[in-house]
C-alpha cells in the first residue's frame, strides 16, 4: 500500500515508469510536449514528431561523447575497434550531430540546446523594469523559437532518411 502511494507521488512530481519498471524523470521536452508547447498550427508535422527530433538530437550528442572530455585524438588513434562499437560509433554520432546543428539557424540554436541537450526549462532573465506581460511574451517567443528549431531538425532528419532509402 505504501509503495503504491510513493509511486503515485513520484508520478505526480514528474517521474515515469519505463518498460523495465524503473523510474526516470521526465525531460523538459516531454513536459513541453504534454503541455502542448510543441504544437504549431499549419505545419505538416505533429508535436510528437518534433519531440522525437529533439530526442534524436540529444541521443546523437550523448552517444557522440560531447558530454565527456576526450583524452585522445579520435582521428589519430590506433585503437582497434570492431564494427559498430567504440570510436567508430562515437565518430558516427559526432558527425551526425554536427550535420544536424548546421541545419538549424543560429537564432534557434541557444533555445534548442538549452531544452534538448541541457534539459533545462526556457527561462527569460527578467530585467529590473520588465512588466509581467513582457516577461510572458518573451517566454512565448522563446518557446516559438524552440518549436521552429525542432521543425528544422525534423526536416533534416526526414531529408536524411529519404536519401538513404
Amino acid at each position: 500500500m505504501q509503495e503504491s502511494q510513493t509511486i503515485f507521488q513520484l508520478k505526480k512530481l514528474g517521474y515515469l515508469v519505463d518498460e523495465k519498471g524503473k523510474l526516470r524523470r521526465k525531460t523538459v521536452l516531454e513536459r513541453y510536449y504534454e503541455q502542448g508547447v510543441l504544437e504549431l498550427e499549419g505545419s505538416p508535422f505533429s508535436a510528437k514528431q518534433r519531440k522525437k527530433a529533439g530526442e534524436i538530437l540529444a541521443r546523437d550528442y550523448y552517444l557522440g561523447n560531447y558530454n565527456h572530455l576526450q583524452s585522445i585524438k579520435l582521428f589519430e588513434s590506433n585503437i582497434p575497434t570492431t564494427g559498430d562499437s567504440g570510436i567508430e560509433r562515437s565518430l558516427y554520432y559526432k558527425n551526425r550531430y554536427l550535420k544536424a546543428i548546421k541545419y538549424v539557424p543560429y537564432e534557434f540554436w541557444p533555445v534548442l540546446y538549452t531544452v534538448c541537450i541541457e534539459d533545462k526549462k526556457i527561462m527569460y532573465e527578467k530585467e529590473k523594469y520588465d512588466s509581467e506581460l513582457k516577461n510572458k511574451n518573451n517566454i512565448f517567443h522563446l518557446k516559438m523559437l524552440l518549436v521552429l528549431g525542432l521543425e528544422r531538425l525534423l526536416k533534416y532528419y526526414l531529408q536524411k532518411n529519404k536519401k538513404s532509402s
